[in-house]
């Protein structure tokens, strides 16, 4: 009796296991197929765990996005078009951005140009991508999606941009140097982190739909910077925190300089920036909305900064970096 009663337990929870594992694949076909990291099978939940270990090593700017924050604000169709630039996939994938995308983090890099590499997390149909793959459907970026192998993955192409679908709820992309430099990473190495902890720290700020973080320290890229916008010398290290609230995004952070004196030669550029801000009032004339003027403030070595910005602003910069991407080089 006793043997009999043990076998019926043993049923009864695999039973509760696979109704588990059915639960938890539901809508998201594929996801649990193992993935292979550095020659080893692993578990898609370490995966869709821990995201920040798929971004290579050498980041510059770390980014986060939460998606639910943005979507239920007015940005959500701008966002929308900013992430099929990465995400090139529409009904024919069984995808819908503003319903699927839950998260968004990246990094931009100085490998060969100005690269970039980002996660998407969220809800993929991995069996409905690969049809529309195969069967070459036009995306919602104008093209056909074309599907090639690289680092025993499947890669999948728009133009310059690529991506792979790692798991059901994690997907991989960026442009061709910095999706093949991820995939290297991944064909080779560990899943582990290569992002400095305070930039993924910064991410996980309380209240926060967006943060960015940036090390400019490196030579090469503090010298590009500087060329460009004059009071970026000595800049070391970017902290942005931000949220889409009235009157349309309110941005907070702080830029930390080499010394104490790089910041007081940084301040009065900054101010003389802000009084040009008020003047150009032209821009309002062409839609693009106020230019937003920030409040500084110099802290010993750092700047601090708050900004709030005008929704009609938002939706150009938006906008905006979007056709960048459309339009960035092959690279």
């Amino acid at each position: 009796m006793r043997r009999a009663i043990l076998r019926h337990v043993r049923r009864l929870a695999a039973a509760f296991a696979l109704a588990g594992t059915a639960l938890a694949g539901e809508g998201c076909s594929g996801a649990d197929q193992a993935v292979l990291i550095g020659g080893k099978k692993v578990d898609p939940t370490e995966i869709d765990r821990d995201p920040v270990a798929l971004l290579p090593g050498g980041i510059v700017v770390f980014g986060t996005l939460d998606g639910p924050s943005i979507f239920q604000s007015s940005y959500g169709g701008d966002l929308s078009g900013l992430i099929a630039t990465v995400l090139p996939l529409g009904a024919e994938s069984g995808f819908v951005a503003s319903r699927d995308v839950q998260r968004v983090l990246g990094g931009a890099y100085a490998m060969q140009g100005a690269d970039f590499c980002v996660v998407v997390q969220g809800n993929f149909d991995v069996d409905a991508i690969q049809r529309a793959a195969a069967s070459r459907a036009v995306t919602i970026a104008g093209a056909p999606m074309v599907r090639s192998r690289y680092a025993e993955s499947d890669l999948y192409t728009v133009g310059n941009l690529g991506f792979t679908v790692l798991t059901g709820h994690t997907v991989l992309s960026g442009n061709e140097t910095g999706i093949r430099r991820a995939l290297d990473r991944l064909r080779f190495g560990k899943l582990e982190r290569s992002v400095p902890a305070w930039m993924v720290d910064l991410g996980k700020s309380p209240g926060a739909a967006f943060t960015v973080a940036g090390d400019l320290g490196t030579q090469a890229v503090a010298d590009a910077t500087a060329r460009q916008v004059p009071f970026l010398v000595g800049l070391k290290l970017v902290r942005v925190i931000g949220n889409f609230q009235p009157p349309g995004m309110n941005v907070a952070g702080t830029l930390s300089y080499a010394d104490a004196d790089a910041a007081g030669r940084a301040a009065p550029v900054m101010r003389d920036l802000q009084r040009m801000t008020q003047m150009l009032s032209l821009f309002t004339s062409w839609g693009w909305g106020a230019v937003p003027t920030p409040q500084i403030q110099p802290q010993g070595a750092d700047v601090a900064f708050t900004m709030p910005v005008e929704d009609a602003f938002v939706h150009t910069l938006l906008r905006m970096a979007a056709d960048s991407m459309r339009t960035r080089p092959r690279g």
